[in-house]
């Protein structure tokens, strides 16, 4: 008996050592393989994919990890569905900023780590627009905003303020944009010291709605005068409508963006762009969109995706903008670009610039706010009506919208 206890003993014994050795075996296995991985990320940047895969291939040389970028253009719903697969996308490197405050809500969004990026390297717009409940979930890739065209061969001095512009604009053909539109009055609003939501801390407070206060009213008051008294604007005027007129020589003055530039010299256009005039004393504000990447709070291979995406940060962004033309949201890269003038006077816009706040709510805005401009610029309603319409019928939709949650 002993004889037998000692050989199942020693049996046991050569069993444990056996196992341990296989777990040993397995874990430096397991730890080869976890000095390397593979991601998959989503871009909507279709001129800068190619880039992206580049900057892809330099850095698995570099670090062993395999990064498939896609050029993907799928909605929310897609991206959700698609986040459950194995082989599904680890994040989005290139979307815009209206579209995180979505992805945020439906939980699919994890929060940028600290060291990641540092704040003040990056646009003071692009950075907020990453910002939402408090919380950073998204990197700043690059930024675009409005300014002022002019027709060169009508205006040879530029209107340092508004109230110069309409006088200059009156004997010159007039200024036209989408001016039912709060993309395009969100400067009017901010010179008065009104805003859409309420910002501080990183947080909107979408109970705070400031489109419908006394200082609202103002800039109503201040864009109605377009339409009213100098008739450079009716409800039926689009970005379209406006921006053909300003290529046609009807008009002295247009309010667009950088997509708006091959057009216009493909047209033969004399224009030329600046950043857009002073009201009330205040630098104009426009409204900055930034591309943004973000990380799915689904991936198992989040760390990877911060690396990755701080080495694009840290090295793409001119080859990006060499790409596609949009402008960096980091400001040394910005500085290092090669710039025409009109790039130059973007920057200078953006600087001025702010986003439209990152919340869902936001959805519940568009169609008050331009419905009830058109009103007043039909004569319909005035200022004071149409600020008590709008704000409103905004808190009524978020109401809703909020019930079916």
């Amino acid at each position: 008996m002993k004889k037998k206890g000692v050989v199942c003993l020693l049996m046991g014994l050569s069993m444990m050592i056996g196992a341990l050795s296989g777990c040993g075996g397995n874990k430096e296995e397991s730890s080869a393989e976890t000095d390397s991985g593979s991601v998959v990320i989503w871009t909507n940047l279709e001129n800068e994919a190619e880039t992206l895969k580049e900057y892809a291939e330099k850095w698995e040389a570099e670090t062993g990890n395999k990064v498939e970028v896609i050029h993907e253009t799928a909605d929310i719903q897609q991206f959700a569905q698609a986040v459950k697969s194995a082989d599904g996308p680890d994040g989005i490197y290139g979307i815009a900023n209206d579209q995180l405050a979505n992805y945020i809500d439906a939980g699919l969004v994890q929060e940028v780590p600290e060291e990641v990026y540092k704040d003040e390297d990056y646009v003071a717009a692009a950075v907020q627009a990453c910002y939402a409940e408090g919380k950073r979930y998204g990197v700043p890739v690059a930024v675009e905003t409005n300014a002022l065209f002019y027709n060169t061969d009508k205006i040879k001095e530029l209107p340092a303020t508004w109230e110069e512009l309409l006088e200059v604009a009156k004997e010159q053909g007039g200024i036209q944009f989408e001016a039912s539109s709060i993309y395009y009055d969100l400067g009017f609003l901010r010179a008065y010291d009104s805003y859409i939501f309420k910002y501080e801390d990183g947080n909107y407070d979408v109970e705070d709605i400031g489109l419908g206060k006394e200082e609202a009213i103002k800039a109503y008051t201040f864009i109605n005068q377009l339409a009213s008294d100098y008739q450079f604007i009716t409800s039926d005027i689009t970005s379209d409508t406006a921006k053909s007129n300003f290529q046609n020589g009807v008009t002295a003055f247009y309010i667009g963006g950088p997509w708006d530039i091959d057009g216009l010299n493909s047209a033969g256009t004399p224009f030329a762009v600046a950043p857009m005039p002073q009201l009330n004393g205040k630098n104009f504000v426009t409204p900055v969109g930034t591309q943004v990447g973000f990380v799915s709070s689904k991936s198992d291979s989040q760390d990877i995706v911060w690396e990755f995406y701080q080495y694009l940060m840290e090295n793409s962004a001119q080859d990006l903008y060499a790409a596609g033309g949009r402008i960096p949201a980091q400001l040394a890269a910005q500085e290092a670009i090669e710039k025409d003038e009109a790039t130059e006077s973007f920057i200078t816009q953006i600087s001025y610039g702010e986003p439209l706040p990152t919340a869902s709510e936001m959805g519940q805005v568009w169609t008050p706010f331009a419905d009830n401009m058109k009103l007043m610029f039909n004569g319909q309603v005035t200022p004071e009506q149409a600020a008590e319409y709008i704000e409103t019928q905004v808190a009524e939709g978020i109401d809703m919208m909020n019930s079916g949650k």
